[in-house]
């Protein structure tokens, strides 16, 4: 496996330094050849924004060739999804076996901590924005 992931898209707007490529995601099944048969197969339109100092050598409609590193995605589904499963289960199991609390209790707060979370997830996101942040090659 190697270090990027790269996809082909088509540049849909150049404002200053900001480009904008349209490109099509697409799982493993869609490349399937008995993809219409199966319902697991499927694709997504995607916007990916990438910041270029030499934004001027593209035009709208160029198509180009998205990267970003595979470390990148590893800690985008830490992010998303390993630290919100941390926050249920150490919330669950210490209200319940330390505070005693009921179930509900227990459900309402992680509520309140993962709605905290995704919060201060919001706030960081121009900070996340420079360690995740992808290039045209």
């Amino acid at each position: 496996m190697g270090n990027k992931i790269d996809h082909k898209g088509i540049i849909e707007n150049i404002n200053k330094d900001l480009i904008q490529v349209r490109i099509l995601q697409t799982s493993a099944c869609s490349e399937c050849h008995a993809k219409s048969l199966c319902s697991s197969s499927d694709s997504k339109e995607k916007l990916i924004e990438i910041y270029s100092l030499n934004a001027y050598n593209y035009k709208i409609g160029d198509e180009v060739i998205v990267c970003g590193s595979t470390s990148m995605g590893k800690k985008a589904v830490i992010i998303a999804f390993g630290i919100p499963l941390l926050i249920i289960v150490l919330f669950s199991f210490i209200s319940f076996y330390f505070f005693h609390y009921s179930d509900e209790e227990i459900i309402v707060g992680i509520a309140i901590a993962l709605s905290l979370y995704y919060l201060i997830i919001k706030l960081l996101n121009k900070k996340l924005t420079k360690h995740f942040s992808f290039w045209i090659e």
